[in-house]
C-alpha cells in the first residue's frame, strides 16, 4: 500500500514555534513534507503544505495529533486528504512568468488584474501582495505591490499579455511588467 497524501493548513497569531510545531507533528507520525507555502500576513501566520503519510496514519490519528498543537498555539488547522487525481501536479502549459504591479493602493487591483488574467486563460500559480504605509497620512496613499507567478496558455505571448495588462494598468493608475521567471533553486 502506498503513502497517502494530504494538505494541511494552519492559521494563527504570529509567534515563534508555529513551523516547528506543525512539522514536529508530521515528523512524529513518519510523514514527509513535500511542498509548502508559509508566510506572515500582518499579525497572522499561515501555513499551507502538502505531505505524504504512511498508510497506517488515519484521518483520526492526524486530527488527534494536531489537536494539542491547535490548543497550545491557538491555531486553526484543517486537514484534507488528496485523491489520486489531486495528487498529480498539472503540467505547465508554458514556461513560468512573473507579473509585477506597483502603484498607489486602491480597492480592486488584485481583482481587476486576476480577472484580466482569467479572461486570457492565464493560470496563476502564486500571488504575493504588500502594502507599504505612507510615511505621513498627509503624504498620500500607500504604495501597493502585487507579484504573480503565472503560466501562459499556448499561443499567448508575454508581449501580448503585457500589452493587455498595460491598458488595464493605465486605467488603474499602476505600473505593470511581465517577464520570464528565472530558474528557481526551489
Amino acid at each position: 500500500m502506498s503513502a497517502k497524501r494530504w494538505v494541511v493548513t494552519a492559521l494563527g497569531g504570529d509567534k515563534p514555534g508555529i513551523v516547528a510545531g506543525v512539522t514536529e507533528v508530521l515528523y512524529g507520525l513518519g510523514c514527509n513534507l513535500e511542498d509548502s507555502a508559509m508566510t506572515r500576513l500582518e499579525g497572522e501566520f499561515a501555513i499551507m503544505l502538502i505531505f505524504s503519510a504512511p498508510p497506517a496514519v488515519s484521518d483520526k490519528k492526524l486530527a488527534d495529533a494536531f489537536a494539542p498543537l491547535e490548543k497550545k498555539l491557538k491555531l486553526v488547522i484543517h486537514l484534507k486528504p488528496l485523491s489520486a487525481s489531486e495528487s498529480r501536479a498539472p503540467a505547465a502549459s508554458t514556461a513560468p512568468h512573473v507579473i509585477s504591479v506597483y502603484g498607489a493602493d486602491r480597492p480592486g487591483i488584485v481583482f481587476r488584474v486576476s480577472q484580466a488574467l482569467a479572461k486570457a486563460k492565464v493560470n496563476i500559480t502564486d500571488v504575493q501582495t504588500h502594502r507599504s504605509q505612507a510615511a505621513k497620512p498627509s503624504s498620500g496613499p500607500s504604495l501597493y505591490m502585487l507579484l504573480l507567478e503565472v503560466e501562459l496558455p499556448r499561443g499567448l505571448t508575454p508581449q501580448a499579455l503585457e500589452k493587455t495588462l498595460k491598458a488595464l494598468a493605465s486605467e488603474l493608475g499602476v505600473e505593470v511588467s511581465v517577464r520570464s521567471a528565472e530558474a528557481n533553486v526551489l
